[in-house]
C-alpha cells in the first residue's frame, strides 16, 4: 500500500513539475517559410509572374502574440518607368489567435498590367524585418 501511495505522490509531483517547466518556456515568435505563389491558397509556388497576375506572398506563423502587427512592404527594384527600389505598397495584418499562416495579395490599383522587371516584398513583425522574397514580372 505504501509503495502504491508513493508512486501516486511521485506521479503527481512529476505532473506538477512538468507543467511548471512548460509554463516557464517562452515561445519565440517566428515568421518562416516565406514564399511567393500564384494563388490565394498558396499551392503554386513561383518566382515569376505574368504582367496581368496578382502577387501573393505567404508566411507560416508560430508563437505570435495576439495583436501583433504583420506587415508587407512591396518594392519595384528594376522596373522601367519607376525609380529603382521604390516602395509601391504597404499592407498590414493584426494577428488573431489560432492563425498558422498569413498571406498578402497585391494587384494593380487600376486593374492594368504590371510592368516587366524585378520586385521584392519584405515582411515585418511588429516593425522588425523578418524576411523577404524577390520575384520578377516577365
Amino acid at each position: 500500500m505504501k509503495s502504491r501511495t508513493l508512486v501516486i505522490v511521485l506521479s503527481a509531483f512529476a505532473l506538477v513539475f512538468a507543467g511548471l517547466a512548460c509554463a516557464g518556456v517562452e515561445t519565440t515568435p517566428t515568421v518562416s517559410n516565406i514564399r511567393m505563389t500564384t494563388d490565394d491558397a498558396g499551392e503554386t509556388p513561383t518566382s515569376t509572374y505574368a504582367p496581368a497576375d496578382d502577387f501573393f506572398v505567404f508566411a507560416d506563423l508560430a508563437g505570435i502574440e495576439v495583436g501583433s502587427l504583420i506587415q508587407s512592404k512591396w518594392y519595384a527594384l528594376d522596373v522601367e518607368g519607376v525609380d529603382p527600389n521604390s516602395e509601391i505598397n504597404t499592407s498590414d495584418y493584426t494577428y488573431e489567435a489560432g492563425i498558422g499562416y498569413v498571406y498578402f495579395q497585391l494587384s494593380t490599383s487600376d486593374g492594368g498590367d504590371w510592368p516587366p522587371g524585378s520586385y521584392r516584398v519584405e515582411l515585418y513583425l511588429d516593425g522588425t524585418k523578418v524576411g523577404e522574397q524577390g520575384f520578377a514580372v516577365r
